[in-house]
């Protein structure tokens, strides 16, 4: 089995509405997009588990004020990273993958930290397809993007963010219609932000 921790919006806020419709529309905006699987929107904080303890995982210690800002859209060749939000590598989110690394996968203090340096890229997958993105398509997408961002109320990607969130265990094995998720995780520092 594989299983990832992915940190989502709080599921009543704009931000988790906005990120899901871009998330099911955006496949409309070029004819070779269309096979995109729809997914919920989450930032991952950790992937590729083979098993986890979800007493390790309850005890979790999250950073106050845990904040995840978009910096901007970007493009990638990777299945899961082919059209996506680049987003700030907050001291709060980094700590959050930094945890998580030492409590899932008994990482010392010291592995988790380089680990996290070199590896951590936080980011909000908006498509995950195979296609070779041409400039074409590439620009296609940006323009639908800004279009939905203005007609959300946002100045591009100014204000595009969450407070809080939650948690989710996600068994992210086989087809992507196929992950579960398990469990998901509301961490008192994180329903405080609710509030």
């Amino acid at each position: 089995m594989a299983y990832s921790l992915w940190l989502t919006p709080p599921p009543e806020s704009p931000t988790y509405a906005h990120l899901s419709q871009l998330i099911s529309e955006l496949p409309e905006a070029d004819p070779f997009l269309k096979s995109s699987p729809v997914f919920l929107p989450h930032i991952t904080v950790i992937s590729g588990l083979s098993q986890v303890n979800t007493s390790r995982l309850a005890s979790l210690e999250f950073p106050h004020e845990l904040a995840v800002s978009v910096k901007s859209l970007s493009f990638g060749g990777a299945y899961f990273k082919k059209i996506y939000f680049s987003i700030e590598r907050s001291h709060t989110l980094v700590e959050l993958a930094k945890e998580a690394r030492v409590k899932l996968e008994n990482m010392s203090e010291d592995e988790a930290q380089r680990a996290v340096e070199v590896e951590y890229d936080p980011h909000a997958s908006l498509v995950y397809n195979d296609v070779e993105l041409n400039d074409t398509i590439k620009e296609a997408v940006w323009h639908m993007v800004k279009g939905k961002l203005e007609n959300f109320g946002y100045t591009v990607w100014e204000g595009l963010g969450w407070k809080g969130g939650q948690l989710l265990l996600v068994r992210t094995e086989g087809p992507v219609d196929q992950w579960k998720v398990l469990r998901t995780i509301i961490p008192t520092v994180l329903r405080a932000f609710r509030d």
